[in-house]
């Protein structure tokens, strides 16, 4: 199956947290891609830290909820402690499953697509430049056209000597 996941971290060493992400989600499966490091504000909450997002895609084979529970014990790894009732805080390293292929899926703990990549610029920039025309099921929609009418105004940059050091192969 092939999973798109989003990285961040606004906490810490930020690219050192990314590059143990990736390190971890190689574990699951296969690598296919990886965008370019991208510099953002925080979105959905008020912090002087910065965010380092990435997009990466992989092969794996595994259910939506194994994948989840994977995802949530790399975050812990990294330092990240979840407290649901604080909202939005900054974070050691955070991980969002984007799409499954063409899945469809609405459960209390997940839902795929994730409900909120239309509205948000950090991650649609890195998801376009890996896979402009990735059909988004949940919006009828391609990432192109998702970027293109996307109102979130926030200021998103690609910054290349993170690229750089963002190894995933």
């Amino acid at each position: 199956m092939r999973v798109y996941i989003g990285l961040g971290s606004n906490e810490g060493d930020r690219i050192a947290h990314l590059q143990f992400a990736l390190k971890a989600i190689q574990q699951l499966g296969k690598i296919a891609a990886c965008s370019s490091v991208y510099e953002s504000e925080p979105w959905g909450f008020e912090s002087t830290h910065g965010f380092l997002n990435a997009v990466v895609v992989v092969d794996i084979r595994l259910s939506p909820m194994e994948l989840l529970v994977k995802i949530h014990e790399i975050e812990a790894e990294a330092g990240r402690v979840r407290n649901e009732s604080l909202g939005y805080t900054d974070r050691t390293l955070d991980l969002d499953i984007l799409y499954m292929d063409d899945l469809l899926l609405d459960s209390e703990n997940l839902s795929v697509p994730h409900p909120a990549i239309a509205a948000r610029k950090f991650v649609l920039l890195p998801l376009y430049e890996i896979s402009p025309d990735w059909y988004d099921v949940r919006k009828q929609q391609t990432v192109k056209n998702l970027l293109q009418s996307c109102e979130d105004y926030s200021i998103v940059n690609k910054n290349i000597s993170f690229s750089r050091s963002l190894k995933w192969y």
